[in-house]
C-alpha cells in the first residue's frame, strides 16, 4: 500500500470537512487554518516516511508529485492555448477545470493558496510541496531505516 497516496485522499476529505465546517469567509484566515494545514503536511511527511519504513521505492512517494505536475501543465497547455485545445470548456476559461482540480486536490494548502492569490506562486507552491514534503519524511525513514531493502 501506497501511504503517500492514501494521506493524500485523506487530507483532501479531511481538509473538505474542516473547509465546509468552519465559519466566516473563504478569504478569512484565522490561525486555525494555518495549523490544520500544518498538521496535513505533517501527515504527508509521515506518509513518506513510512513508505521508507515498509521498504518501498522512493519513486511510490512521488505519483502525488506527478498528478500535480499533469494537474499544473493541463491547466497552463489549456490557458494557453484555448478553446482551440480544450474540449471541456466552450468558455474563454478554459484552464479553470484543471486549475481548479489542481486546487481541491491541495486542498490542505488552501490557506496559503490564499495569501499567494494574484500570483503564479499560488499553484506553484503546492506542485512543489507535493514533492518536497513526502520526500522529506522518505528521507527520514531511510536514515533511520537504512538496511530495508525489497
Amino acid at each position: 500500500m501506497n501511504y503517500v497516496t492514501v494521506i493524500y485522499l485523506l487530507n483532501i476529505i479531511l481538509y473538505a470537512m474542516y473547509f465546509f465546517g468552519r465559519t466566516g469567509g473563504e478569504t478569512d484566515l484565522s490561525g486555525v487554518d494555518f495549523f490544520v494545514s500544518g498538521i496535513l503536511s505533517l501527515f504527508l511527511i509521515f506518509a513518506g516516511y513510512l513508505n521508507a519504513k515498509k521498504g518501498m521505492i522512493y519513486r511510490a512517494v512521488l505519483w502525488m508529485f506527478f498528478v500535480n505536475v499533469f494537474l499544473f501543465v493541463c491547466s497552463g497547455l489549456f490557458d494557453q492555448f484555448g478553446s482551440h485545445f480544450n474540449i471541456l470548456s466552450n468558455s474563454n476559461n478554459d484552464s479553470f477545470f484543471f486549475t481548479l482540480a489542481l486546487l481541491v486536490y491541495n486542498g490542505y494548502l488552501f490557506s496559503l493558496t490564499i495569501i499567494l492569490e494574484g500570483s503564479g506562486l499560488a499553484l506553484i507552491i503546492p506542485v512543489v510541496l507535493s514533492f518536497i514534503l513526502p520526500s522529506l519524511g522518505y528521507l527520514i525513514g531511510k536514515k533511520l531505516y537504512p538496511n530495508i531493502h525489497l
